[in-house]
Formats: C-alpha cells, sequence, structure tokens
C-alpha cells in the first residue's frame, strides 16, 4: 500500500534558461502542431530494467512539441535519486536543439527521504505528471482527484487561447469506481480550464462504462484518424507491448479549432530501441488549416 504525507505541494515551472539563441525570440507559428502522451513507466520497461536514456530518445523522436508524460519519478532511490523531467527536459533539448520547457506536479507522494538523507536528492520521493512543451508555457494549472491522482493543465505559446490537461487515472478492473469518481472532478475542471485537449492513461478500454462521460464531451483521435485511412504505427492502436489493449488515449473538444491529420501510436521496437515502456507513446498532428493532405 502506498503512504502519503500531506505537503504544501505547489505547481512548478521550469524554464530553460534564455540564450542569445533564445533570448527575445517570437514564438514561430507552426503549421502544424504534434501533441502526445505517454507512460514511461518509471523509465523503465515490462522487466523493470532502468534506461531513461531510451525513454528520452524515444520523447524526441516522436516528433512531438507538447508531451504529456504519467509515472516521472523524483528521489526515488531505485531509480538514482534521479530528477527524471529535469533529466528528461534537458535530455530534449539537446537531442533537437529546442528550449524545452515544462511543468510538473507531484501525484503520489511518499515517506521515504532516502535520497534526501544521502544528500542526492531534494525531498521526499514522488510520482509526478509532467508536461514539457517545446514552446513557451504561458499558464498551468493543476486539481487533485484522489489519492495519487490528478489532473495537469497548460497553455503554451503556439496555443495560447486553449488549454491541454493530461492525467493519469486509477488502473485495473477493480479500480473502475475510482475512476468514475475522478472523472467526476476532472470533467468539470477540464471544461472550465477551456481544455481543447486531454490527454493520458486512463486506464480503461474505450467502451469501459465509466468512460462514457468523457467520449461524450470529447472526441477520440485515434479512431477518427483511422476511419480516414490515417494512422500510422502499431495498427490496432493498441497502446500497451505485446498486448491489444488501447487505454492511452488524445482526445479533443467540438471547439478546438486545429484539425486533426494523423495519429501514430509508436513501437519503441521498430526504432531500433526494444522496449522502453510498459506503454506505446501516442502522438496526435494537428494542422492550422483544414487541409489534410
Amino acid at each position: 500500500m502506498r503512504k502519503l504525507i500531506a505537503l504544501p505541494i505547489v505547481l512548478v515551472i521550469v524554464v530553460a534558461a534564455a540564450s542569445g539563441r533564445y533570448a527575445g525570440q517570437e514564438p514561430r507559428v507552426r503549421e502544424t502542431v504534434r501533441v502526445a502522451t505517454y507512460n514511461i513507466h518509471k523509465g523503465a520497461d515490462r522487466r523493470g530494467r532502468y534506461h531513461l536514456d531510451r525513454t528520452i530518445e524515444t520523447m524526441a523522436r516522436s516528433g512531438a512539441d507538447v508531451i504529456g508524460a504519467q509515472e516521472v519519478m523524483r528521489n526515488h532511490l531505485e531509480t538514482g535519486c534521479e530528477d527524471q523531467p529535469a533529466l528528461i527536459a534537458a535530455g530534449l533539448r539537446q537531442r533537437t536543439g529546442d528550449a524545452w520547457t515544462y511543468v510538473h506536479k507531484p501525484a503520489w507522494i511518499y515517506e521515504r527521504r532516502d535520497c534526501l538523507a544521502s544528500g542526492r536528492g531534494d525531498g521526499v520521493e514522488t510520482e509526478d505528471l509532467v508536461i514539457f512543451s517545446r514552446e513557451r508555457i504561458l499558464w498551468s494549472d493543476w486539481v487533485r482527484l484522489g489519492e495519487g491522482r490528478i489532473g495537469l493543465a497548460v497553455r503554451v505559446a503556439g496555443l495560447p487561447d486553449t488549454s491541454i490537461v493530461v492525467t493519469h487515472l486509477s488502473p485495473n478492473r477493480s479500480g473502475q469506481e475510482d475512476r468514475a469518481r475522478e472523472l467526476e472532478v476532472l470533467l468539470p475542471w477540464a471544461a472550465k480550464q477551456r481544455a481543447g485537449v486531454l490527454m493520458g492513461d486512463l486506464n480503461a478500454v474505450a467502451n469501459a462504462p465509466e468512460l462514457a462521460p468523457v467520449f461524450a464531451r470529447y472526441r477520440d483521435a485515434w479512431p477518427a484518424a483511422a476511419a480516414r485511412g490515417r494512422i500510422d504505427g502499431v495498427p490496432t492502436g493498441s497502446t500497451r507491448p505485446n498486448r491489444v489493449s488501447r487505454i492511452d488515449y488524445v482526445l479533443t473538444a467540438p471547439d478546438f479549432t486545429l484539425t486533426l491529420d494523423t495519429v501514430t501510436v509508436i513501437d519503441t521496437a521498430t526504432l531500433g530501441l526494444g522496449e522502453v515502456s510498459d506503454h506505446h507513446p501516442v502522438v496526435a498532428t494537428f494542422r492550422r488549416t483544414t487541409s489534410t493532405q
């Protein structure tokens, strides 16, 4: 059983230090915007083999501009007391040449302070939700959904008038009631934030009854793209390696102004990286025009 402690946690936005390359630059209006959701499984594959570099490489090669990541760890002995959000952002900057920024907020907060006691950490162990953005983050907010579950929202320079929301709902069949309760908090909050995109690991297949309120409000990008032959990667859309189970989603609100182009479920084995996580990343590409060419 995970033990939580109550702490006055504030949401943290980390911005890359301005340099001659980035300082004073106006945000470049991109023809396409790519958003991705990725449960990184603490930087390890299903067998627990830790390799954060391959996680970062996957994220960089996804081509995404905004990445919502789940199960991102800080101050855990099992992950070398690393600050994974900071390391991932630094790795993305190095690999892409862009000034990635990020917001992180603890979902699970543990009692252990082993990394802090050893001088290798800066606090208690946490498991965070993180949103990484290639462009400047203008604003962020979060909401507590239940024990160990939150929603995290940002607005970025390229989409200043709409929010991108990321979440990670309770797992397993036994968590169905928990997911329903979490969504009762998340969906009204996301509407208040004017969420154009809602994405994350919902831990349930699309026909699960607790997800019905989600699909009543949001459009599921993968089947929408599949209907037009605009999918790539894993042909079934399954987001779990070696399983047919689609539980990670990119969803859009009816008034989202960009046009869906393609959705890719990335099998990292096809990138030559082997199995990187127990989830596949899901990348949705949107265009600022109505063209689907």
